[in-house]
């Protein structure tokens, strides 16, 4: 087989080569130095030189100690000439996130139309950790609002989650707005105003824009996702019913889609005058803190027999995000409603703040809770 031929290696890179391959082997098990430099000194200046290179980068990359057994020459060699993906991913520095432009523009547009406007109340906020919980283990806080129902809640979050993907790629998400309307401040000055709009059909301004990121955020890992952005709530009564029709619908026409959630925001009020805005700072940027809701059959809920699995899939979310992203969930709500959770085993209510949170700040929450959700469906992905 014909071998490629190197640059001359100058002594001091060869040196260095040395004290690096040394390092390497030495790390893994210094019983083999001898065995390493034997097949090092047998081998011809080529070999040699691949063996030296081949074992340092390895050492460089941390992947020596995984490896155990040291490359034949050939191995080395084909080992070299590959690009190492992996590591290429693990060392890549991640993109900063920016607030989108619009989001700006919006900001400063709704500044000037409130310079003179009447302040109605003050909004405060406030960073919720194990608030309310009645359960707490390790990352994941549930508050059980339940009057019969007492799940090992430990237990279903060692299960994980009900969840088998075969291939991610193909439609696996499908994101809706039951309360499609529903929206936010477009700035944080600590107060909201009169003719407070807490209602928008701007799809830019409203739930349909977290569901974007959403459904960016997991595209941006190679995960299929189905964004309906329907609007269910232009008379609210009835909105449930009429999007339960659609998923059911998406459903049929999707049978790889395997987690349903249902994007919507709070309302945290203690007066007319004082409202609260969950919040929570990550990586030196404020978001709207997350809730997740999952249901129980239990007194006027029934048809929800399998709410078990549910709850599984909102523990396992609820960890992976709080190990990801420290703080940005609120704890579980588990609770006595179904709200359409019955079409999907995987299927959740999220709240992405209150109405008094900023756009800015639900948008990079639904960034970060869609990065989580995707690192867990790649967990559970089994592609062939």
């Amino acid at each position: 087989m014909m071998k490629k031929q190197r640059a001359a290696v100058s002594p001091e890179a060869l040196l260095a080569l040395v004290c690096a391959a040394l390092t390497a082997v030495s790390a893994v098990n210094a019983g083999r130095l001898s065995d390493f430099f034997g097949q090092v000194f047998a081998s011809s200046a080529s070999d040699a030189f691949i063996l030296l290179e081949t074992e340092a980068g390895a050492y460089a990359r941390g992947s020596a100690a995984e490896r155990g057994q040291l490359l034949s020459s050939d191995e080395a060699g084909a080992l070299a000439a590959q690009p190492d993906d992996e590591e290429a991913r693990r060392t890549e520095e991640p993109t900063a996130y920016e607030t989108p432009a619009d989001i700006l523009e919006m900001e400063r547009d709704y500044l000037a139309a409130v310079s003179d406007a009447a302040v109605c109340g003050t909004v405060y906020e406030r960073f919720f950790v194990n608030d309310g919980a009645t359960d707490v283990i390790g990352r994941v806080a549930v508050r059980n609002c339940t009057e019969t129902a007492s799940p090992d809640f430990a237990s279903l979050l060692a299960q994980g989650a009900a969840l088998e993907i075969t291939d991610p790629s193909q439609p696996t998400v499908l994101i809706y707005h039951t309360h499609t309307t529903e929206s936010y401040l477009l700035s944080d000055t600590g107060s909201f105003y009169r003719n407070f709009a807490t209602r928008s059909n701007d799809p830019a301004q409203n739930m349909v824009r977290v569901g974007n990121a959403l459904c960016e955020a997991l595209e941006a890992r190679g995960i299929g996702v189905i964004h309906d952005t329907a609007v269910y709530d232009e008379t609210y009564n009835g909105a449930y019913a009429r999007s339960r029709v659609s998923v059911e619908e998406y459903l049929r026409r999707y049978p790889s889609v395997k987690i349903v959630l249902d994007v919507h925001r709070d309302a945290i009020y203690d007066s007319d005058t004082s409202a609260c805005k969950p919040t929570a700072v990550i990586d030196g940027r404020k978001a709207a803190q997350i809730m997740i809701i999952t249901g129980v059959e239990e007194g006027p809920v029934t048809d929800f027999p399998d709410w078990e699995r549910n709850l599984r899939f909102a523990l396992a979310l609820q960890n992976k995000a709080q190990t990801m992203y420290e703080g940005l969930m609120k704890p579980v709500y588990f609770c006595r409603r179904k709200y359409n959770m019955d079409l999907s085993p995987c299927g959740l209510l999220l709240e992405f703040g209150s109405d008094t949170n900023t756009l800015a700040e639900a948008v990079y929450a639904g960034r970060m809770l869609g990065d989580a959700l995707g690192a867990l469906i790649e967990e559970y992905a089994k592609n062939e």
